[in-house]
């Protein structure tokens, strides 16, 4: 789908993705909203609040309509959606394809981490107001960041975060311990705002459905980022014996150092989910130990070499109870604590899924792409039907 002046997300219809999308997404969205309907009276008859970075395309919005995970308006517009994107433009294209949606553009982990003085303050700022300022370009698009910014938090909490990033985690050049590992950090407090609406008593959130890709790597990472994934799993196998039998039996490799060594994709997907899950525990989340932590991965092309995409999936729950009714210095639940180690355990236990072309039903996943397309067409009759493609050679 080539839109003039417009980048576009160039892995819209790969199979791969969409198995993912089909056979980890869907069902923890769908999980999410029984979650939902399950609640208080008043509170069950809401409807699932969705923030991803859908591109475009838009298709895992598109997939969740289908799927009637999401509700539209009364006047057909998805409301309860809100997306990223990296530019007006492409922002006012995705709201052709989802209307109603509400989309922010620009650099999503510069706007998380950008300093604001007061966070609550009135989002609608101006120059009046900021009279010590000089009347520049520069104030002017401060001052837009700044209330762009506020606008986002006021948009939390969510019941399912999907982040879509499509990069790397952790960049060789960023300080320790990473900028988007302090982005998290942020998202996963303000999950932790009362949740409103008409007709609807402000209330916490007990939990979110959360979906998080990444690149694995890169390979040149110093040190620094190296010695927190190996830490993390060296804490876990000392906690626990049958888990460096579990590693062995994955790997062939007793020690970390060794694995980090010889086979750093597994090294990296041991990891990583340890990273994200202390990160929650540090926000008073930690992830549901009913289902874990489950990891998907497939390998693209590029010229530089093919390279390999992670997507871990989780249900996620606050502990209870919540930090603010804890005694000074009860950093964790003991439900949250027993929780960790059963999630642990589960990410060793537990093989990646891959995703291959001889894994996958290409036909049903073909159909499912189509049936969001139609869809597509229904909000946006000017998307042209075309044929599906994708660069990586999955329709091969």
């Amino acid at each position: 789908m080539a839109i003039e002046g417009v980048k576009t997300f160039p892995y819209e219809d790969c199979l791969f993705k969409q198995y993912v999308r089909t056979h980890g997404w869907l069902p923890l969205c769908k999980e999410r909203l029984e979650s939902v309907r399950q609640g208080p009276r008043k509170q069950s008859q809401r409807r699932l609040k969705y923030f991803t970075f859908c591109a475009i395309g838009a298709v895992d919005v598109l997939m969740l309509d289908v799927a009637k995970v999401l509700s539209r308006s009364t006047t057909d517009r998805f409301d309860t959606v809100v997306f990223f994107d990296q530019s007006p433009a492409a922002v006012d294209e995705t709201l052709k394809r989802i209307p109603g949606a509400t989309g922010f553009n620009g650099d999503f982990v510069e706007l998380v981490l950008k300093k604001d003085p007061d966070e609550e303050a009135d989002p609608r700022l101006s120059l009046d107001e900021k009279t010590q300022l000089p009347n520049t370009a520069k104030t002017r698009n401060e001052l837009r960041l700044l209330s762009q910014r506020r606008d986002f938090i006021r948009q939390f909490p969510f019941d399912v975060i999907n982040l879509d990033l499509e990069e790397f985690i952790f960049k060789a050049k960023d300080p320790f311990p990473g900028r988007v590992v302090n982005a998290l950090r942020r998202v996963f407090a303000w999950q932790r705002r009362e949740l409103t609406g008409p007709h609807l008593a402000p209330h916490s959130l007990p939990g979110f459905s959360l979906m998080f890709t990444t690149q694995v790597g890169p390979h040149n990472l110093p040190d620094s980022y190296l010695g927190m994934l190996r830490g993390h799993l060296n804490s876990n196998l000392r906690g626990n014996k049958n888990l460096r039998k579990a590693m062995e039996a994955r790997s062939e490799h007793r020690k970390v150092r060794v694995l980090q060594q010889k086979d750093f994709k597994l090294f990296f997907e041991l990891g990583l989910p340890k990273v994200l899950a202390s990160v929650l525990g540090e926000q008073d989340w930690f992830v549901d130990p009913g289902a874990g932590i489950t990891t998907f991965e497939f390998d693209r092309p590029s010229t530089n070499g093919p390279y390999t995409m992670l997507h871990l999936v989780m249900q996620v729950k606050r502990q209870h109870p919540p930090l603010e009714l804890r005694a000074p210095g009860e950093q964790q639940t003991q439900e949250a604590s027993l929780a960790y180690k059963q999630v642990a355990q589960r990410i060793f236990e537990q093989p990646t899924t891959v995703v291959a072309r001889q894994t996958i039903d290409r036909p049903e996943l073909k159909r499912s792409l189509e049936l969001i397309r139609a869809r597509r067409r229904k909000y946006y009759v000017a998307d042209a039907p075309g044929g599906l493609h994708c660069p990586c050679g999955c329709f091969d």
